[in-house]
């Protein structure tokens, strides 16, 4: 339990010193951050909605973790998914709202894993190394992404 109470102190520590080397006031700043979370419905819900994708991801890693993998390659994953459930949930916007979103999460559940699953089956049947292709898999996502967002 204090483990990550002072990993916190620490990381707003450092947060403070860089902030001081770029001539901000720290304390300025960490009030700001917190009024913008909690000072109103709209910044903590919001606040939620962006954490909530990073924070599956780092459950999923750390699974991966414990299983002795080291999957670097949460970045494409979540873009993966990210892609699936935009299409799957314009490709399906009819369908009524209490089955469209759990399926749509589902769609990018899938997606993901299935983005993971390259790099798991090449350690499993090739022995190739996985820190590399979850590397080489989030640089293949990111530019998928660019592809479709831009077209070129």
């Amino acid at each position: 339990m204090t483990l990550p109470l002072l990993a916190m102190l620490a990381a707003m520590l450092i947060g403070a010193g860089m902030l001081i080397l770029l001539k901000a006031n720290a304390l300025h700043a960490y009030g700001a951050l917190l009024a913008g979370v909690f000072g109103s419905v709209y910044g903590f819900t919001q606040s939620l909605v962006k954490a909530t994708p990073l924070l599956l991801v780092g459950l999923g890693i750390c699974i991966s973790f414990r299983a002795s993998v080291i999957n670097i390659g949460g970045e494409g994953q979540i873009i993966v998914g990210a892609l699936m459930g935009t299409w799957f949930s314009l490709a399906f916007r009819t369908w009524p709202g209490w089955l469209l979103l759990p399926s749509t999460m589902t769609m990018g559940f899938l997606a993901g894993a299935a983005w993971g699953f390259v790099p798991g089956i090449l350690k499993a049947r090739l022995s190739v190394n996985e820190i590399l292709t979850t590397i080489m898999m989030n640089a293949i996502g990111l530019q998928l992404m660019n592809f479709l967002l831009r077209g070129r």
